[in-house]
């Protein structure tokens, strides 16, 4: 065999070689325990009082879930007139582990836990980290940005949120019969 001919054969075979993959198993896909637990107290600054306690940690871990779930590289809806298929990013997991650190450190530099501080202080902490991010709006659905804004984003454009503001089961986002379309949602109970 020319080396030509075998250095042909290897450039030609890179490609198909599981790159992707390999560091995609490197990276961190889940949160630490710690990180959950700091997104408990965060959950309950953010997230309404009205929903209570139970309901403010179910939404918290169900939040946990969709992180861990994430897949990257998915194919995301595109609207119509959007010729360009949009694909997920990167998990945010890595990033979102960092800011609950970093949250957790201004909350023990103002004074002990997050969850200790006056609900001022905590407002002001998560202002700071959300304006240090460039976080202006929440966005449609959680984009990695911040964790903060994903967590509201994931809570505050879900259909159970929509219920909630309008206190009737409209359920905006669930598939139902064209016949419950025409009636007046039933009030939550």
């Amino acid at each position: 065999m020319r080396r030509r001919t075998l250095l042909q054969t290897i450039v030609s075979t890179l490609p198909l070689l599981p790159m992707a993959r390999v560091r995609l198993s490197a990276q961190v896909r889940r949160l630490t325990p710690e990180s959950v637990a700091m997104l408990h107290e965060v959950g309950g600054t953010v997230l309404p009082a009205s929903i209570g306690t139970d309901r403010v940690s179910l939404i918290v871990d169900r939040f946990v879930a969709w992180a861990h779930e994430y897949e990257e590289g998915v194919a995301l809806a595109h609207g119509y007139g959007h010729p360009r298929l949009a694909k997920a990013a990167a998990s945010p997991v890595p990033d979102y582990i960092a800011q609950l650190s970093a949250l957790g450190a201004a909350a023990s530099a103002r004074g002990g836990a997050f969850s200790s501080l006056s609900l001022d202080v905590r407002r002001t902490l998560l202002t700071e980290a959300l304006a240090s991010a460039k976080v202006t709006d929440l966005p449609s659905r959680p984009a990695g940005r911040h964790v903060v804004a994903d967590l509201m984003a994931y809570y505050f454009r879900s259909s159970e949120a929509n219920d909630q503001a309008y206190r009737a089961r409209i359920g905006r986002q669930v598939c139902r019969p064209l016949a419950l379309t025409t009636r007046r949602p039933a009030p939550l109970a």
